[in-house]
């Protein structure tokens, strides 16, 4: 509104001489008062004083005063700027309301676009609030409901595994997978006559087909439980099935299914066993304990797929038979070690050698201590630990200036072993090398 109303010439006049009138107000609020300094207004000027201050005055005075020489055109100018500065003229207000802009009434859609956005939200609150009271209800019945069926097996079961020939209850087919569940729960505490109690009275109830259908379930807990009750009771026709479950390569699946297989069918375990070690970067601590279940047939496994691996796919069956504990295949490692550049593979062997490797495995170990990746140096220095002399101190003692914190800590390790702690502390004395003397007297601190 203000740029349109100064857009007018006579806007600006007027906004000027509105300033001009502040001003001179200002001015006069300072001084004093009229009346004591000028002297009585005559003609014009006393008229329109006197219509100012007595407005209901006679008409005689009005003629008196008209009767009066006129004032200065000047002053008559100033009078009329001060009765714009009191009393503006409404006409400039009637403008002024007149040309504010007014606001665009809102849109019935949009009123519409954010009911529905409201409501979509309070559905959503509510379905998830709806959701989490029926899945905390479905779990309360669920615990219940095992609660209760395990009050009632539980007896049943340790009658069983104790020799006593109590008569099984009814088994109502909806129950199957929780019979399953605390069947395998005691399995697993138990072995000898009261292992084979259990598995006669899941023959009993019929469960072996099953356990059959079972394994091609949805739910992956189901097949799961599934391979655990085929491989309990050794049943040779979830062979296939298994076979088959280990060639898919799938992370938990694959292994349960090995695991089943080595207790029903060792030769077709190792095979699939084999197929996933080849295939598969496998943690060595997830396998091991699948491996151990294969019995003593798994170590000739294992050498011929470090024999058969390609370059650099062999070191985690090299760290499967350290963790075996496997001295048989020490001939294949160190044939594998001569042939070897991929520096993990070689780090895992010198590993296995500081746990499993006899004295004609140290020179193999000397020679990797000026080896150009560290990982390399560690594991070499690691393994003089074990199999080095005291001719070999002065091999590791240049490693303690190594710029590798793992190597200069397990050349430490390893003089502590050789030498001593108290010729390490004399090493120490002499050592030049800050770093040297920081990891010496740590290693001195740990102790042996």
């Amino acid at each position: 509104m203000l740029r349109r109303f100064t857009s007018s010439r006579a806007g600006l006049l007027l906004l000027f001489a509105l300033v001009c009138c502040t001003a001179g107000a200002q001015a006069r609020s300072k001084s004093p008062p009229r009346a004591a300094l000028a002297e009585p207004a005559t003609g014009s000027a006393a008229v329109l004083a006197a219509s100012q201050t007595h407005p209901a005055a006679p008409a005689s005075n009005l003629a008196a005063a008209e009767s009066n020489p006129a004032a200065p055109e000047s002053q008559g100018l100033v009078l009329k700027l001060e009765r714009v500065m009191h009393t503006p003229p409404a006409v400039a207000a009637d403008h002024a309301t007149v040309s504010a802009p007014q606001a665009p009434p809102p849109e019935p859609r949009l009123y519409a676009i954010l009911g529905i956005v409201l409501l979509f939200l309070i559905a959503n609150i509510a379905a998830l609030l709806l959701f989490g009271v029926g899945m905390r209800i479905w779990r309360e019945r669920r615990l219940r409901r095992r609660a209760r069926f395990n009050a009632r097996w539980e007896p049943v079961l340790y009658a069983r595994m104790s020799g006593e020939a109590l008569a099984l209850p009814p088994l109502a087919r909806s129950e199957r997978l929780l019979f399953l569940s605390l069947w395998l729960h005691l399995l697993g505490y138990v072995r000898g006559e009261a292992a084979d109690a259990l598995a006669q009275a899941a023959r009993e109830l019929e469960l072996p087909p099953y356990a059959l259908r079972l394994l091609n379930a949805r739910g992956a807990w189901k097949r799961v439980v599934a391979m655990q009750a085929v491989a309990a009771l050794r049943l040779k026709d979830a062979g296939d099935i298994l076979y088959a479950k280990v060639m898919q390569s799938r992370p938990r699946s694959s292994l349960a299914a090995a695991r089943a297989l080595l207790q029903i069918d060792p030769e077709r375990g190792l095979a699939g066993l084999a197929h996933l070690l080849s295939h598969l970067q496998w943690s060595p601590g997830a396998v091991v304990e699948i491996v151990k279940a294969g019995g003593s047939s798994v170590g000739p496994m294992l050498i011929d797929l470090v024999r058969s691996a390609s370059p650099g796919n062999a070191k985690h069956a090299v760290r499967l038979i350290e963790m075996l504990g496997d001295e048989s295949a020490l001939p294949v490692l160190r044939e594998r070690l001569l042939s070897n550049s991929d520096q993990d593979e070689i780090a895992a062997i010198l590993h296995c050698y500081g746990k499993l490797g006899g004295p004609e495995d140290r020179i193999a170990a000397l020679s990797f201590l000026d080896h150009p990746k560290w990982v390399v140096r560690v594991q070499a220095a690691n393994a003089l630990g074990s199999l080095g002399t005291a001719p070999d101190v002065d091999r590791l003692l240049p490693l303690l200036r190594d710029r590798h914190w793992w190597v200069r800590y397990r050349a430490a390790r390893a003089l502590l072993r050789l030498a001593g702690a108290a010729a390490l502390s004399g090493v120490r004395e002499l050592e030049a090398d800050p770093y040297a003397r920081e990891m010496l007297s740590r290693v001195l601190a740990e102790g042996q």
